[in-house]
């Protein structure tokens, strides 16, 4: 009776051990399955934390001098996407007297009102482009800009 014991007692420890090992295994597949949920989310959280949103305006600055004023939609590896374009132009206020000088005053343009009526978007090659700026929604620009939409 001691041998039907101690096998007994053999199969038991055994029994318990795959359990365990199964238990474990489990605990380790719902961790890689905990991890793998949270990195999506965390991926999804960043994605859109870096996407700018439609109503954010900016001044792009080109290395020829130009600044063009509008909303960044997309990014490709060589080109910046701006929609609702403008930028500023000066122009010539005559004199409302006989003596006086001829005043300068800037002006928002929109690209569309070009004399090639181009779509209102640009794609600007990004090795022209010296810096970007969002511009805040209390400046004058941005206040002009919503003027004109």
């Amino acid at each position: 009776m001691n041998e039907v014991k101690l096998k007994s007692s053999s199969s038991d420890s055994s029994f318990s051990t795959s359990q365990k090992k199964k238990k474990g295994f489990l605990a380790l597949v719902f961790g890689v399955l905990v991890l793998v949920i949270l990195i999506v989310i965390l991926a999804i959280f960043f994605l859109n934390a870096n996407q700018k949103t439609a109503s954010s305006w900016s001044a792009v600055f080109l290395t020829n001098g130009r600044t063009y004023f509008g909303q960044t939609e997309g990014e490709s590896s060589n080109f910046l996407t701006l929609t609702n374009v403008y930028y500023l132009q000066m122009q010539e206020v005559p004199a409302e007297t006989e003596g006086e000088e001829a005043q300068s005053q800037l002006s928002l343009m929109s690209i569309e009102d070009e004399m090639h009526s181009p779509e209102d978007y640009m794609k600007i090659n990004k090795d022209h482009v010296l810096f970007i700026q969002e511009l805040k929604s209390d400046s004058s620009i941005v206040t002009s800009l919503e003027g004109n939409k």
